[in-house]
């Protein structure tokens, strides 16, 4: 009895009753003194003599089946159960209040209900006391309703209707005052104790209630009027053996009525976690449909460990989250101690992952503690596991007056609530994950593309209504394509780390920096909108390539582009300020780094350079490209040497291209390597049609940086020779310093394969690099060409003379062939051969010409020669000037 008495837990003595268990207390002690009120009409009964004529009236043992199969047939746990109970109840209380003395009545309806609470309700001690306490006030109160109305009746004959019809309404009227005050308590009980969605609804409780109860008084009243006199007193074994077959029925019905609403609550539940958006809610649904699921009154679901594959976060529901029936969802808190694993019952539900659940009760001393932290007494504890992992456990306890040990069906039901939980947590815990990752950057940790493009978009429609304007820079690193292929890409990546890292720090507090892919990244600032801000916020930035980076054991200072546009003022749209920022970027990069803000004009020219890029696609694809081919002569004889192929564009609207700008339009676009395919195809044909007249030419192809550093490169210029028949002896590939630097070790595999098959090496533009003597002793070469920087000023320039003397003496001892690019004064030729120079090219000697002028003019010079295959004869230096005719191709050359 702790739920009425003191009682004494580890020597503390405490009054066992929380405020549902005072509420029940107090609920009871009405229905006492309600008894109380009702007991003169009860005594006024018990003084009639309802039998002096001799019929046969029912005894208590007779009305005791009759009320348990009343009661028993009713549904449990449903919000219509006690008003079901309620009017079933009515057709035993009628049928006794007309044949039955009082006495029998109230002994059979009580027996009756005590035996439905402790067998088919498990009821615990203070509800059973409940029960029994309503019983006697509502059989009270229907008998002093009978016995108010029904004063004067008579007992005759055959029917207790002869004489009189008021005994029958009496009883009728009695039943359902009987049934309204039953349905009454019960709702009041219930709105204390209920879960969320299990509580019946009172008005339409208590309409239906004596509507019910009358038309089950009716029942009473005509199975009475129709039963024949004396059929009871010698049936009575019959009827008994009846009764309890019904009872058997119903409770197999019962059970199987049971377990489908036990699928159905398990469909709720899937339903309900399946729309949970988070994991919070998930945790909120658990506990409210475990309160309703097994009619419990309080819940609990501890949490540890969501998913030990990703790092926690917020909006982790780590912690302990509380549900009592009649408050909201409490949590997450801090856990309470002990700890559940040091409790006997969960260690060996720990150590059999098979167990489904484990009761803890007050009576084991162990159990006590845990209990007594939370206020119960006792509770039904179930694992969560989640891929065989244990991420916490949920306890429900007070089942609504219950006892708490479950059947079977209903412990397993509990761990199918808490495997559907356990799943759903997990789930909702990848999808947030997948929600962080699809708008993080995985390598920086920075938001991505995808959430910049929100915040930007939020950003723009806000300046260009009423919020503050915004500023947005696109930066790109300068260089990094070189670290990323010379030190391989986890130095790359480790350079980004760090850099993102300086960038995060310098725009603190004022801007947000994602990373748009590669070496770009986005800066979205709301507080810097203005030009000057705008600036300032940039030069910070700029800082960040202050201090050089070490990875991989290399020292590395790398410099940036920032592109500024500011909106409203450059874009309404997130998408049009980003690509405004990403014009002036590239703006920026173009002249040198550093930062650039936006301006209309440089959208003309990068809608010229889009356009240009394309119309050299097709330029490339239907022969646009044309090329000329200027020569490279002896400067002492004057005999030919070779020919460098140099690539021609007429657009077919703006003309002439200069080739640095459709070279440059190529790299931007990715079509340097189909344009200097291309290139290589006509160069090639040169040499086969001069093949054709017996002329054995060289000829030169400059080599772009990115087609150098093709892995296939010997492979496609190989095919390219044999495609046209021409010897590899017959084709330079001239390459720059800086092509080099950009990946050593990948150009220097090329370019020894190339060497290999033959083919002439050749280093362009001699001097302007900065490690030129390093590569030059390195590199598989042939051949040096002197920057025509250096030659044009040899005429004036004593520094000029002595650096290209320095450069001649360098290429001789490599045993390197010296070409001296840019001769056009006759004072420079002169100079450049008495240093030691035999080779040159430049206006002086002569200008590009096409194909078919070089053709006739190589002709015509090998005709004044002689017949074919005889040596060859310089040309006079007036015909190399004027152009009239070229120095004789030299054999072997």
């Amino acid at each position: 009895m702790r739920e009425l008495f003191p009682v004494a837990y580890r020597g503390v003595v405490r009054m066992s009753v929380q405020p549902y268990r005072r509420r029940m207390i107090a609920l009871t002690l009405c229905l006492a003194l309600t008894l109380c009120l009702a007991l003169p009409g009860l005594i006024a009964v018990v003084g009639s003599d309802r039998g002096g004529d001799g019929h046969q009236v029912l005894a208590w043992w007779i009305l005791a089946p009759l009320f348990t199969l009343a009661d028993a047939v009713a549904v449990r746990r449903r919000p219509t159960g006690r008003v079901l109970v309620s009017a079933l109840a009515t057709v035993p209380l009628v049928i006794g209040l007309l044949l039955a003395p009082p006495v029998d009545v109230l002994v059979g309806r009580v027996l009756a209900a005590t035996l439905v609470e402790v067998v088919w309700r498990d009821r615990s001690v203070l509800r059973l006391g409940l029960e029994a306490a309503l019983v006697t006030a509502s059989t009270a109160a229907a008998q002093a309703v009978f016995v108010t109305l029904g004063t004067g009746a008579v007992l005759t004959g055959s029917s207790v209707l002869t004489g009189s019809s008021v005994r029958p309404a009496a009883a009728l009227l009695g039943g359902t005052v009987a049934a309204l005050l039953d349905t009454t308590v019960m709702i009041i009980v219930s709105s204390w104790s209920d879960a969320p969605g299990r509580r019946p609804r009172p008005v339409a409780s208590l309409l239906v209630s004596p509507v019910s109860a009358a038309f089950a008084g009716a029942v009473g009243v005509g199975l009475v009027e129709v039963i024949p006199g004396g059929v009871l007193d010698g049936q009575a074994p019959v009827l008994a053996v009846a009764l309890i077959a019904v009872l058997a029925l119903q409770r197999v019905g019962q059970s199987l009525g049971e377990r489908r609403r036990s699928l159905e609550r398990l469909h709720e539940l899937s339903d309900v976690l399946v729309r949970a958006p988070g994991s919070s809610d998930v945790v909120g649904t658990l506990l409210v449909q475990s309160l309703g699921i097994v009619g419990a009154r309080y819940a609990e679901v501890v949490l540890d460990v969501v998913d030990v594959e990703a790092p926690a976060s917020q909006e982790d529901p780590l912690g302990r989250w509380v549900l009592r029936a009649g408050a909201v969802v409490a949590g997450p808190g801090p856990v309470l101690e002990p700890s559940v694993g040091e409790l006997p019952g969960v260690a060996a539900l720990l150590a059999d992952p098979t167990t489904g659940h484990v009761v803890l009760t007050c009576d084991e001393p162990a159990d006590r503690g845990y209990l007594d932290a939370r206020g119960i007494d006792e509770a039904v504890l179930v694992l969560l596991r989640s891929d065989g992992q244990l991420i916490g456990h949920l306890l429900v306890a007070e089942r609504n007056g219950h006892r708490l040990a479950p059947a079977a069906l209903e412990g397993r039901l509990l761990q199918i609530v808490a495997n559907h939980a356990a799943a759903a947590l997990r789930t909702g815990r990848l999808i947030r994950r997948l929600h962080v990752e699809a708008r993080q950057d995985e390598l920086t940790g920075l938001p991505n593309r995808l959430q910049l493009r929100e915040l930007l978009d939020a950003a723009a429609e806000r300046s260009s209504t009423t919020g503050p304007p915004c500023a947005v820079m696109v930066l790109d690193l300068n260089g990094f394509k070189t670290i990323n292929d010379t030190l391989g890409h986890q130095a790359g990546d480790e350079l980004l780390q760090v850099l993102a890292g300086r960038l995060a720090a310098a725009a603190e507090g004022r801007a947000t920096v994602a990373r748009l892919g590669g070496d770009e990244f986005s800066v979205l600032s709301t507080t810097c909108g203005e030009p000057d801000d705008a600036r300032d916020l940039a030069v910070r930035l700029m800082t960040a390539f202050a201090e050089p980076v070490t990875v991989s054991g290399a020292r590395l200072r790398l410099g940036g582009s920032i592109g500024v546009a500011l909106g409203p003022e450059h874009g309404r749209s997130g998408s049009d300020l980003l690509r405004h920022a990403d014009i002036a970027m590239y703006a920026a990069k173009a002249a040198g780094g550093g930062y650039r803000l936006f301006s209309t004009d440089l959208v003309e020219l990068t809608a010229s350079g889009l356009t240009l890029a394309t119309d050299l696609r097709d330029a490339i694809d239907n022969g646009g490209i044309s090329v000329v081919a200027q020569p490279l002569v002896d400067l002492v004889t004057g005999e030919l040497h070779s020919v460098e192929v140099l690539a021609r564009w007429q657009h077919p609207e703006l003309g002439e291209v200069p080739p640095e700008q459709f070279f440059a339009a190529a790299e931007r676009s990715g079509q340097v390597q189909a344009l200097s395919a291309c290139v290589l195809d006509h160069a090639l044909a040169l040499a086969r049609r001069c093949l054709d007249v017996e002329l054995r030419l060289r000829v030169a192809v400059n080599l772009a940086a990115r087609w150098l550093s093709e892995p296939t490169l010997p492979e496609q210029v190989g095919a390219a020779l044999a495609r046209h028949g021409v010897a590899a002896d017959l084709l330079c590939l001239e390459l720059t310093e800086r092509s080099v630097i950009a990946d050593p070790r990948r150009v220097n595999e090329s370019l020894a394969r190339l060497r290999s098959t033959g083919v002439h090496l050749s280093v362009d533009d001699f001097g302007t690099g900065y490690s030129s003597l390093t590569y030059l002793s390195r590199l598989p070469v042939d051949q040096m060409k002197i920057d025509k920087s250096f030659v044009t000023e040899l005429d004036g320039s004593e520094r000029d003379r002595a650096i290209v003397r320095s450069m001649i003496d360098l290429g001789r001892n490599l045993g390197l062939e010296v070409v001296a690019e840019g001769v056009s004064t006759a004072s420079a030729r002169q100079i450049l051969a008495e240093l030691g120079c035999r080779l040159g090219q430049g206006y002086l000697i002569a200008r590009p010409v096409g194909p078919e002028e070089l053709l006739r003019r190589l002709s015509a010079s090998a005709g004044a020669a002689g017949p074919p295959g005889s040596p060859a004869i310089p040309a006079p230096r007036a015909q190399l000037r004027d152009g009239s005719a070229l120095p004789s191709a030299v054999p072997g050359s």
